[in-house]
């Protein structure tokens, strides 16, 4: 990524300075994150299913079987309650091997610490895909993503969540930085939870492919098959552990998006997969002739994808942080102060709201109404902009021209 050549040695002063207090404060926050989480059941919940799948498949067992996971839930993670299972494609398994060398207690800690890592990455790499270089519009948006109910409630059970939206975004940097292949490897990691990226994988795979862009592909399948021989050399039953658990694997539970929430009211079973309606766009939009950028296409189709998913929870609308991030960008770039002020205060208004029905009450089904909000709100901006200005003032393009954005 270019930047303008006329960037002033003053901006990037600050600049670095952003990123030291940052790294400051990234030290400071898992150093006590480390000490509280070794002294409590802070990050354990749905870690505890991760471990033992991969506990278990350290010892040549499958990570699925119930009646083992018991046995290694009681006895090695202390867990009293009610089996938890890792419905999760084989992949996370592969993605976490290293914690099975760890006992429970430490490797929940590092998973923690782990998490906030990922995330405030994740975060930072969105300010540089969506906004222009103001230490300021950089430092709210980290601060909103760190306070987001979904991600800390992720980070509190221990959730693998955040790969996912590490894999979208990652891929994307990449792209923008022409390294086809390993843009392809890393959306290897949305494989753990597809329902989370059911639009956005086939739009990178057919845009990737109308530009003959192979690499991608090659990148996506040699990660994959790279996966599948570290399963093979742990467990050469993998395949049938999985296509076992699928059997069994409860797919009518009630979650915060809109079919899940028809189907909590018993109303119908069919808008589960309302996503269907969407896909279409994914191809259009991933055409050669579409003047719609692809960061734009991606945070368009993640925003349509997570309300009307087949399934998903509250913590995984954590990968609205990407459409948001674009608001974000959107209102930097605004020339109306009337708009920044609106905006703000709409994002501040919904945050709120968001942690106050959080505190309210732990019904998952109930969240549908924040990424239906997001959804609105982002909806708004897209087509009040005119479709110049998705070309014209994109601050990733700018940067790529060599224009400032700030």
């Amino acid at each position: 990524m270019l930047r303008n050549a006329a960037y002033s040695p003053q901006q990037s002063n600050r600049q670095r300075l952003l990123i030291g207090i940052l790294l400051l404060a990234m030290v400071i926050c898992v150093g006590a994150l480390w000490k509280v989480a070794s002294a409590s059941d802070l990050g354990e919940g749905d870690f505890t299913a991760y471990w033992s799948g991969v506990y278990l498949l350290h010892d040549g067992q499958s990570p699925y079987d119930q009646p083992s996971m018991t046995a290694v839930q009681q006895s090695l993670a202390n867990w009293g309650g009610y089996t938890v299972t890792a419905w999760n494609p084989p992949t996370l398994f592969v993605f976490l091997l290293p914690l099975g060398w760890l006992s429970f207690f430490t490797a929940k800690s590092v998973w923690l610490v782990a998490n906030v890592i990922i995330l405030l990455t994740i975060a930072i790499m969105l300010t540089r895909l969506y906004m222009p270089l103001r230490p300021r519009i950089i430092a709210a948006f980290c601060v909103f993503v760190v306070l987001l109910p979904q991600a800390l409630v992720g980070i509190l059970m221990g959730q693998v969540t955040f790969l996912v939206v590490l894999g979208v975004v990652g891929c994307l940097t990449l792209i923008k930085r022409e390294q086809w292949f390993w843009a392809g490897f890393a959306l290897i990691l949305t494989t753990i939870k597809p329902h989370m990226v059911i639009l956005v994988i086939p739009y990178l795979l057919l845009y990737a492919a109308y530009r003959r862009r192979w690499q991608l592909w090659v990148g996506v399948f040699c990660a994959g098959l790279l996966c599948m021989i570290i399963l093979f050399l742990f467990r050469h039953s993998w395949i049938m552990d999985f296509a076992g658990i699928l059997q069994i694997a409860p797919v009518n539970w009630a979650t915060p998006t809109i079919g899940g929430f028809v189907s909590y009211l018993h109303i119908t079973e069919i808008l589960r997969y309302l996503f269907v309606v969407f896909l279409p766009l994914a191809w259009f939009l991933s055409r050669p002739q579409t003047t719609i950028p692809i960061e734009t296409s991606i945070a368009l189709l993640t925003i349509l994808t997570i309300p009307t998913t087949f399934f998903g929870w509250s913590y995984d609308q954590t990968i609205l942080a990407i459409p948001i991030a674009q608001l974000f960008g959107w209102l930097a770039v605004s020339s109306r102060n009337t708009t920044k002020v609106a905006g703000a205060g709409a994002i501040v208004v919904i945050m709120l709201l968001s942690w106050t029905h959080r505190i309210l009450t732990t019904n998952d089904t109930y969240y549908v109404w924040i990424p239906l909000v997001w959804a609105a709100m982002y909806g708004i901006y897209f087509v009040a902009r005119r479709p110049r200005n998705f070309i014209s003032q994109s601050p990733l393009r700018m940067h790529s021209e060599g224009k400032s954005v700030s």
